[in-house]
């Protein structure tokens, strides 16, 4: 069939896109799916188990070879999926989208965005998996596909969003998992060491990430003005905004004073000064709500005016930078999980306690290079305790080791592959004016052992183990 015919035979199904499914895991009785592979072999093993479930309909492609009269097939897939996505979702192209991408701040900067704008506004990234909780039984991804974003925004509770924010990973952009949206602005956080277990080397990392800034998925975007930033503005050729120290910025931050809890930041727009006090604190804030700040502002939906009024109300996201205070003592919940992250975790609090306890692990089955570097990363705390991350299917005592070999020989340093036993030693050790740094999981409900995922949330364990000690 061509193009046109293929549309008008696949709206002549008069679907009920309340019950269309783009997963073998999400098939149920009198549902649709939507399904393709280009390998046949794995396609059929969709298709029979779509029928098996008791699909009403499957829409697939010429590479099924199953025979059904529920089994419909296309010669141009593609095109009547792009068309199946818009008619699930009608109003698309009344929402506007954002997308920002980087190693470390995503979440953070994201999580500033939703909350500057003025209009109904979604975020959508690591911290979000409870929202497709009845959308889809697929594993949750930092950048869900493009499919279960539409279906979720299809939801009555989400019927007046105006912005959507996504969180966009490299693994995203690889995969092309997002193809379908023009962003009207998009936003680079930063580039180091992370997911070369994927990415050969930190150059395919950075190829991965420039692929949401061209003129064909970004109408423009916002960088931060330092190494990885200017070389994506380098190589780059799209309406970008700088935000950094230097004057030639669009942003130019003049002053950061950062406190225990707050942070006062003074930046200049248009040869204009502007100062606001955040009730927030953390790694790199000032560079991250900067970000956020030129991302609302520049796309013109929000005025500057209405950018500082908001921003007196911001707050950090789950597990960033998310604190908790023991007697005198602070602990705090971060996902610091890269050297660069673990490093200034550690640099926002170290001259604003007599003690620094970090605890961190890293993840198994996934970038081993990073681990020395991440105890190399902790030697700037008074006290490092080594424990579990995600160990997954490798050797936990493997991992633990790995990064001793960064950690310095005179440091006092212990491993405590239990995580809870491990957090329960840092939070003996707070005595005086001191502080513990719990790293690497932050927002996580889960943790991966060998056996499988288990119940584990930093921050619960906190409390729960602050509530034995009264």
């Amino acid at each position: 069939m061509e193009v046109s015919k293929d549309i008008k035979y696949f709206n002549d199904l008069d679907i009920n896109f309340d019950h269309f499914v783009n997963s073998t895991k999400d098939v149920y009785k009198g549902s649709t799916l939507i399904i393709n592979s280009e390998n046949s072999t794995r396609l059929n093993q969709y298709v029979e188990i779509g029928l098996k479930e008791g699909a009403e309909k499957i829409i697939t492609s010429k590479y099924c070879d199953i025979e059904s009269e529920k089994v419909i097939k296309f010669q141009n897939f593609d095109a009547v999926y792009k068309h199946a996505l818009i008619k699930m979702l009608p109003n698309h192209d009344s929402i506007d989208f954002f997308g920002i991408t980087g190693t470390n701040g995503k979440t953070t900067t994201g999580h500033y965005l939703s909350q500057l704008l003025v209009e109904e506004s979604l975020f959508i990234g690591t911290t979000g998996q409870d929202l497709f909780n009845d959308i889809t039984r697929e594993i949750h991804l930092t950048t869900p596909k493009l499919f279960n974003i539409f279906k979720l925004l299809r939801g009555e509770d989400y019927k007046n969003i105006k912005n959507v924010i996504l969180e966009v990973s490299s693994h995203a952009l690889e995969q092309n998992r997002l193809e379908g949206i023009q962003f009207l602005m998009s936003g680079f956080t930063n580039l180091s060491q992370d997911h070369l277990d994927y990415h050969k080397n930190i150059d395919e990392y950075f190829s991965a990430k420039q692929k949401l800034f061209v003129k064909e998925v970004s109408n423009q975007y916002v960088y931060i003005d330092e190494k990885w930033g200017k070389e994506l503005n380098s190589v780059i050729k799209n309406k970008s905004f700088g935000i950094g120290l230097s004057e030639h910025c669009d942003i130019v931050l003049t002053s950061v004073e950062k406190n225990l809890y707050s942070t006062v930041v003074t930046f200049k727009v248009n040869n204009t000064d502007f100062s606001v006090e955040l009730p927030i604190s953390g790694p790199k804030v000032e560079l991250n709500y900067l970000l956020a700040v030129g991302m609302a502002y520049f796309s013109n939906k929000v005025s500057m005016d209405e950018i500082l009024e908001n921003s007196m109300l911001l707050n950090n996201p789950e597990g960033r930078f998310e604190n908790i205070s023991y007697n005198e003592n602070d602990i705090y919940i971060d996902y610091a999980h890269t050297p660069e992250a673990v490093s200034e975790a550690i640099d926002v609090i170290k001259n604003k306690y007599s003690l620094v306890i970090v605890i961190l692990g890293a993840g198994g089955n996934r970038d081993t290079s990073k681990r020395k570097l991440m105890g190399k990363a902790a030697n700037n705390a008074d006290k490092i305790i080594i424990t579990n991350d995600n160990p997954r299917k490798e050797n936990p005592m493997h991992i633990a080791k790995n990064i001793l070999d960064g950690v310095d020989l005179n440091k006092d340093v212990e491993v405590i592959l239990d995580r809870k036993l491990a957090i329960r030693k840092g939070i003996d050790l707070l005595q005086g004016d001191a502080a513990l740094l719990v790293l690497g999981k932050g927002h996580e409900k889960t943790q991966e052992l060998e056996e499988g995922l288990v119940d584990f949330q930093d921050s619960l364990v906190v409390r729960e183990i602050i509530e034995e000690l009264k």
